[in-house]
């Protein structure tokens, strides 16, 4: 007994010492975390302020950058300036140069002419540019406008003495009688009435002949205007040219366009074909015959002779063979003389091809009579080489388009009368034939 309590003393001694030793180690253990708290709040503070000086480095860097790149492009913007100028620079320096090239090429080639500079070598010394000056000045003296009277051949052949004035390359003549003025032709040594000019001009060169200032038409293209208003001609005039086989080519547009006409005239004048026709008679009472009556009076043209066949004929094959007959007589009628435009429209460039081939023909044999050298003899046949090409591809194109509308609306008509008729085939009429 005395043993037990001894152990039991011991152990509470033994378990006072474990308490004691867990309260320190757990007091040690509070004090290590506060430590390593605190340490962790200055560890954290610290970075705050780094980071805080490292945004603000940062941004003062970012800004020095920003300068910095402004200054490259400023500097870049100076630099291209100053290539472009240069180039610039450059190009005129360069047709400044080809000016004085082609001004000196010029003086040479004048100076050559009128033999200034056969005793000197530097073309540009002071006595070779005083005698271009003097000459120049000798020139400028001749071509002075001065008024003339020469003969001038009217454009009915009669040569009359007339005022004219030469101004370089442009001349022009005065017909007072007739109050008149225009350009004048040179025809080798003729002068012949070119364009005439209106009634101010002929005011303008009065004055000018009286040694007043006035303002002159000029011509610019050296009479080649001139020329190409005077090659204009009619219509006529251009098919003449054609030759022969102008004739029969008219001769085709002409019929085609005649019965285009006609047959256009023809189709539109077709009556409407009444739609759901074999629907509309099965659905009539036969006892009622105005119905019949004046269903029939609805229907006209040939949907009238398709509906008379149905309601005469019971449904069988004998009504459809006279559906079909009379469907072929329509068809027919409505193709009759498209057939004359469609050969109108592969004939007419035929026609031409012959056409051309006459012209070159006659063509070739001038040029083995005048030679090739000589246009004005050779002109005739290939003028109606191609102007009967021309006139054959005119006929032939509307030719054709006419045909295929034509075709086009006689093909939609009868598909529709094709479809009312096979309707009106299955269609039983029988009560509405004995009613009738």
């Amino acid at each position: 007994m005395k043993n037990f309590s001894l152990i039991t003393l011991f152990l509470c001694i033994a378990g006072l010492s474990i308490n004691e030793s867990q309260a320190n180690v757990q007091a040690t253990l509070v004090n290590d975390i506060k430590l390593a708290q605190r340490a962790l709040n200055k560890t954290q503070a610290n970075i705050t302020t780094q980071s805080q000086q490292l945004s603000r480095q940062t941004a003062n860097v970012e800004q020095s950058v920003l300068k910095l790149r402004k200054k490259t492009s400023t500097a870049r913007r100076l630099s291209d300036e100053q290539t472009l100028s240069l180039n610039a620079l450059e190009k005129r320096l360069s047709t400044w140069q080809q000016q004085d090239t082609y001004q000196r090429n010029l003086l040479a080639r004048f100076s050559q002419q009128q033999k200034i500079s056969e005793q000197t070598d530097d073309l540009f010394s002071s006595a070779n540019l005083n005698g271009l000056s003097q000459r120049f000045s000798q020139l400028r003296a001749a071509l002075n406008p001065q008024w003339t009277t020469a003969n001038v051949v009217a454009t009915d052949g009669i040569m009359q003495q007339k005022p004219t004035l030469a101004i370089g390359p442009v001349s022009w003549f005065i017909d007072a009688p007739n109050e008149q003025a225009g350009f004048l032709i040179k025809d080798e040594s003729i002068l012949k009435q070119g364009l005439l000019l209106a009634s101010t001009q002929f005011e303008q060169l009065t004055l000018l002949s009286q040694g007043k200032a006035a303002n002159i038409s000029f011509d610019p293209t050296l009479t080649r205007a001139l020329k190409i208003a005077q090659s204009k001609e009619s219509v006529i005039s251009h098919v003449e040219k054609g030759g022969i086989w102008v004739l029969p080519i008219i001769a085709f547009g002409v019929f085609a366009l005649i019965i285009s006409l006609l047959k256009g005239f023809q189709l539109t004048r077709l009556p409407t074909i009444l739609p759901a026709l074999a629907e509309r008679l099965s659905h009539i009472d036969a006892n009622v015959t105005s119905q019949v009556e004046q269903l029939t009076k609805q229907v006209k043209g040939m949907q009238h002779e398709l509906v008379n066949i149905t309601l005469a004929s019971p449904a069988g094959q004998r009504r459809d063979d006279q559906l079909f007959s009379a469907l072929l007589m329509h068809k027919h009628q409505l193709e009759y003389w498209l057939g004359a435009v469609a050969i109108t429209a592969a004939v007419s460039p035929l026609l031409g091809l012959l056409g051309t081939v006459s012209g070159m023909i006659e063509t070739f044999k001038l040029m083995t009579l005048f030679g090739a050298g000589d246009a004005s003899a050779v002109s005739g046949g290939i003028s109606e080489a191609l102007v009967t090409t021309e006139l054959g591809l005119v006929v032939a194109i509307p030719a054709l388009l006419m045909h295929a509308l034509l075709s086009r609306k006689v093909k939609t008509y009868y598909g529709a009368l094709e479809s009312c008729a096979v309707q009106l085939s299955q269609a039983s009429t029988k009560p509405l034939a004995e009613a009738a």
